[in-house]
């Protein structure tokens, strides 16, 4: 017996290369499902089991640094004999950009940072090689290069196991002994996982330059605290430092360590010798997880229930299968590119959980909208997918290159972030081949079988709803379409009102403070930043750590879990990292223990104190004023001066607010300081706001006015001695220039695609309105929640590109099809709004439902989650309200001027924008546009008068 003939559809100009895919796959659908499951359980296995977790991603950090002991006694003396010999080598390698030092009394440090794209590594052997061969360096002073990493210490461990003693009586000395002990224990279990372990020593050894004699000086410190029976104590301990080999699952290695601590406790059960893991990332880690699984849960709920309101049931079923399928697919890209399960890509995920939902759900509604037409399900999958492929394309693309930008942030944060842009950008392509290849073949099961197919089987009261809601506005639209006068008056009151919320959206945005990396709404733990006296010994300096110490303990009460220094304690500074209770355990803010363990530490006499809340993003830089010259003591005469000058300086925002200089200190007398070579004195700053990117701008702007050239001239100094170092702010600045420079590229690229896609000069400007219809909803949603415009907040933006523009593209294109078929503007306008209302809502709805849990119980996510949930509130508003109009309005222009007056009125509004942005009046460029419009229909009119007279 023959088989049946495949239905055969006739091709009416738009049958294109990806419906035709779809059908092909539709109609293998065993060979569909195989693939399917396969694709779906290797991801299942990558996230389960071949990804490892990391707390980090491994990046090349373009730094060295050289350090050893040299001990004179005196700075100047080690300045001179040891760093200054060292630096001017050091500067003579064509693949250093900066080098700074530091000489104290007895010790010194040169840090060296590299150009972008140098192998830190080679060019430090080379440096080595070249320090040595001069032969400028005394015998008598050690000398070491480490190539930093990011970790808990200076030297970048992954891990720290804190060793400490309940006996008071026990020396430092001893300790350190007894985490020597522990090193080897650890290096003997041969854990797999564990590159190296050993004790950072507190002590450092040497000979006396002058008598040769061997002197051992302790130049570290280290404290441990823990809560204990109702109780926070700490004591005198030492860290022993793990650090793990490439590709290590942190999370395993984590459990592995603390067995085999526990174990080494038992072993020492009954000495006064205690171990204890102090800091690792897989607490974080495994808090990460468990929040982007509380995220997709929620997620996934909340597609079932907006796609059961909006759509059905059935459908909003596909569509929760088809995100979990391109979640697993894109798990084992990262797999298989090389990528970890880390901070960075777990962030990367959950904002893909706003992202994937649009292709699916356009998909999935196409289909639904055609079964009620239709009885045959491979007619329905060919026609759906006729319809909306090319949109999914378009709005896919678009999205995918919104992430683009990112790819070429360089920098310590550019090789941070690369794997933003890698997940976001592979999860789209991922779901858009999803869409086409899958979703159907999940249909043909769950949506297109014989009960389901045709509109006596298919009941959807929200579909009533929606359709008198598209219908009630596109009235007036109806209304006006037999009067010209009528249409350029409704069209003109739609561009009033797009132009008043841009307009209030640009107002607003000047009350949003504007920092890069902003301290979160609250945090699981504390750093306390100690400064002590110039002169001060190490001795002293642990001394005043322990005063700190209790004070913490006691203003933290129940909130304190433990506290460790990573033996980070010195004679000049000290940092103390609290693990807090977790945020959703406590009534209290990080926020609010900051304040309250300030206050505490006010009393505190010897050191002055900065506590800040842990944060993922880079710490905040300090404020930093630099006085180049070998003269100290003037030098030293003018730091002082700014110093008083800060301590009374308000710091006046844009807005009219105002912010103080905090906790302002001078160089250690007993410390010499290099940059590039050339000898300075240092005034640092902090604030008491959290917007440091406004902030720093704004101290060294004040400092400029107050100390002129002249004024430095009254020093007896050179008036370029002042020079201003930002630290990490100055690299987070040139990235975040990056971004800002790279957005109208990102545009035109943009424009170029939608141009090809639409055949269109004037409706890739038509769709890009959706971008500034959002500017209201971030701008407000930012205000009213207190947050920055942050560097989180620009990643929200760039997604939020995608997914508003998702919008103005699906009624372009279903508009330009019934206008292909011959129906007018008007009519095409309302019916593509009636049409394309129900899948524009469905998307928008869900994403934003689906956001909300995150921003409401994550106070890390909160900046982002509100610039997408709130300007894809205002831009889908605004495109349901006005875009219609606008639409009108591009075919008004397409049938009455002609390409190049067309051309003319593209270049005259790219100049008016550009002139009003100059200006701070860019929200008034659709008005200027308007009149541009008005202005060449008439010349064109009394051209074509001119003509036939």
């Amino acid at each position: 017996m023959k088989k049946p003939l495949k239905k055969v559809y006739k091709d009416d100009g738009q049958d294109r290369l990806l419906p035709r895919f779809s059908l092909f796959i539709f109609d293998r659908s065993r060979t569909a499902a195989i693939l399917w499951l396969c694709l779906t359980i290797f991801g299942l296995f990558s996230y389960t089991v071949f990804l490892k977790r990391e707390g980090f991603p491994s990046v090349n950090i373009p730094y060295s640094v050289i350090g050893g002991s040299y001990i004179a006694n005196n700075p100047q003396k080690v300045d001179a004999d040891v760093v200054k010999p060292i630096t001017d080598v050091v500067l003579k390698n064509d693949s250093v950009k900066s080098v700074q030092s530091h000489a104290q009394g007895t010790s010194y440090d040169v840090v060296v940072e590299y150009k972008e794209g140098t192998d830190v590594n080679k060019t430090s052997k080379e440096l080595e090689s070249d320090i040595k061969q001069a032969g400028r360096v005394p015998q008598r002073a050690t000398m070491e290069f480490i190539a930093p990493k990011i970790g808990f210490t200076e030297r970048g461990d992954d891990a720290i196991v804190s060793v400490y003693s309940k006996n008071a009586s026990i020396s430092q000395q001893q300790l350190v002994i007894e985490g020597k002990k522990l090193a080897q224990y650890l290096k003997d279990r041969k854990i797999e996982g564990i590159k190296d372990v050993s004790v950072i020593d507190t002590f450092i050894e040497g000979s006396d330059p002058v008598t040769g004699e061997a002197i051992t000086s302790q130049q570290k410190f280290d404290r441990y605290g823990e809560r204990k029976d109702g109780k926070n104590v700490f004591y005198d301990s030492v860290a022993v430092g793990i650090t793990q080999t490439k590709g290590t699952d942190v999370i395993d290695l984590d459990d592995k360590i603390r067995a085999a601590v526990d174990e080494y406790n038992n072993k020492n059960f009954g000495t006064d010798v205690v171990a204890h893991v102090s800091a690792s990332y897989a607490p974080d880690i495994k808090v990460q997880i468990s929040e982007l699984q509380r995220a997709l849960l929620e997620g996934l709920l909340a597609v079932l229930l907006i796609g059961s309101l909006v759509i059905a049931i059935r459908a909003s079923i596909i569509t929760v299968i088809s995100m979990l399928t391109v979640l697993a697919v894109t798990l084992g890209i990262l797999f298989l590119v090389g990528y970890s399960l880390n901070t960075i890509t777990l962030f990367s995920l959950i904002l893909c959980l706003g992202l994937i939902v649009d292709d699916t759900i356009i998909m999935v509604e196409a289909l639904d909208a055609q079964r009620r037409r239709r009885k045959d399900a491979r007619e329905t999958v060919h026609v759906a997918t006729r319809k909306v492929s090319r949109a999914m394309v378009a709005a896919t693309l678009t999205a995918a290159l919104s992430f683009a930008p990112l790819l070429f942030v360089g920098g310590i944060l550019g090789g941070f972030i690369r794997a933003i842009p890698v997940t976001v950008i592979s999860s789209l392509l991922v779901s858009l081949t999803v869409a086409l290849v899958f979703i159907p073949l999940f249909a043909r099961y769950l949506l297109l079988g014989k009960n389901q197919m045709g509109a006596k089987n298919v009941h959807e009261p929200a579909a009533s709803v929606e359709a008198k809601i598209a219908q009630f506005i596109g009235k007036p639209m109806l209304w006006a379409r037999h009067s010209r006068k009528k249409l350029f008056g409704v069209g003109i009151i739609a561009i009033v009102i797009g132009t008043s919320f841009i307009v209030a959206a640009m107002i607003i945005f000047k009350e949003v403070t504007f920092n890069i990396f902003p301290a979160s709404k609250d945090s699981n733990g504390l750093v306390v930043n100690l400064s002590f006296q110039p002169g001060s010994t190490t001795e002293q300096a642990e001394a005043i750590a322990g005063k700190a110490d209790k004070i913490v303990a006691k203003e933290l009460g129940s909130n304190f879990v433990q506290a460790s220094y990573y033996a980070s304690g010195s004679a000049q500074s000290g940092s103390l990292y609290v693990d807090i209770i977790p945020y959703d355990e406590r009534d209290v803010t990080a926020p609010q223990l900051v304040e309250r363990v300030e206050k505490g530490l006010k009393k505190l006499q010897g050191a002055q104190a900065k506590v800040t809340q842990e944060d993922v993003g880079p710490p905040a830089s300090a404020f930093a004023v630099r006085i180049e010259t070998t003269d100290r003591d003037k030098a030293m005469e003018l730091a002082k001066d700014i110093k008083g000058f800060l301590e009374d300086k308000k710091l006046e925002r844009v807005n009219g607010t105002k912010a103080d200089v905090t906790n302002i200190t001078i160089s250690d007398p007993g410390t010499f300081t290099r940059a590039d070579g050339k000898l300075f004195v240092e005034v640092k700053a902090g604030f008491n706001a959290d917007d440091t990117t406004t902030l720093v701008t704004l101290a060294k702007d004040a400092v400029n006015k107050e100390f002129s050239a002249s004024k430095i001239g009254s020093y007896g100094l050179d008036k370029n001695v002042l020079k201003y170092d930002f630290g990490q702010e100055d690299e987070n600045q040139d990235s975040f220039k990056t971004l800002a420079l790279a957005f109208p590229v990102l545009l035109f690229v943009i424009y170029l695609l939608l141009a090809i896609q639409f055949r269109s000069l004037a409706q890739p400007l038509l769709i890009f309105m959706a971008i500034p219809f959002s500017l209201f909803g971030i701008t407000l949603g930012l205000y009213l929640t207190n947050n920055a415009f942050s560097f989180f907040a620009m990643l929200g933006f760039f997604a939020l590109i995608g997914l508003s523009l998702k919008n103005t593209i699906l009624l372009t294109d279903y508009a330009n099809q019934l206008r292909r078929a011959g129906t007018p503007a008007v009519e095409a306008a309302v019916e593509a709004l009636g049409e394309r209302f129900r899948p524009l809502l469905a998307t928008s709805l869900t994403a934003v439902v689906s956001l909300i849990p995150l921003a409401v119980t994550s106070p890390f996510w909160e900046g982002l989650t509100v610039v997408l949930i709130c300007g894809l509130l205002s831009s889908t508003f605004l495109v349901i309200v006005v875009f219609p109009y606008y639409y009108l309005g591009a075919e008004f222009l397409r049938l009455h001027i002609s390409r190049s007056a067309c051309l003319i009125w593209l270049f005259l509004t790219a100049a008016a924008a550009f002139g009003l942005g100059m200006a701070g009046a860019a929200a008034f460029t659709p008005l200027v546009s308007v009149a541009i419009i008005v202005a060449l229909t008439i010349l064109s009119k009394i051209r074509k008068r001119r003509r036939a007279a």
